[in-house]
């Protein structure tokens, strides 16, 4: 397993800005990202293949504008794009994006995973 750390920088632009999937996108607005530290580990495999990534695990959260979240939640609050905090509404958004709107990344499915991922935590469960 490798550690090391990583401070995200950039300013929000480009068209069409942020996509949602199903043609929804966030518009570009010019703000500025200035992440706070995190540490990132990668776990590799008999070989040396990417097994696993972990992000988002902050460092100093006084740093930056992220307002101390990282990972892809500094990325929205920086750029203005509003984020339920952990609790029953970010599952519960987890859950229909994946389940019901098929939105991509699937943070709250509990199929296809790797038999020696052991955590029954699904989505923002244990954040």
């Amino acid at each position: 397993r490798v550690w090391f750390m990583v401070r995200n920088t950039g300013t929000f632009t480009g068209e069409p800005g942020l996509g949602f999937g199903n043609d929804l996108f966030y518009p570009p607005n010019n703000k500025p990202l200035i992440g706070c530290p995190e540490t990132f580990s990668i776990t590799f495999d008999q070989d040396q293949k990417v097994k696993h990534l972990t992000v988002g695990y902050v460092a100093d959260r006084f740093k930056g504008n992220t307002q101390g979240d990282g990972a892809a939640v500094g990325i929205f609050r920086a750029i203005g794009l509003p984020f339920p905090s952990p609790g029953p509404v970010l599952k519960f958004a987890q859950w229909f994006g994946t389940e019901v709107v098929d939105m991509g990344a699937k943070s709250y499915s509990t199929k296809d995973v790797p038999s020696w991922w052991t955590s029954q935590e699904k989505g923002s469960e244990g954040y």
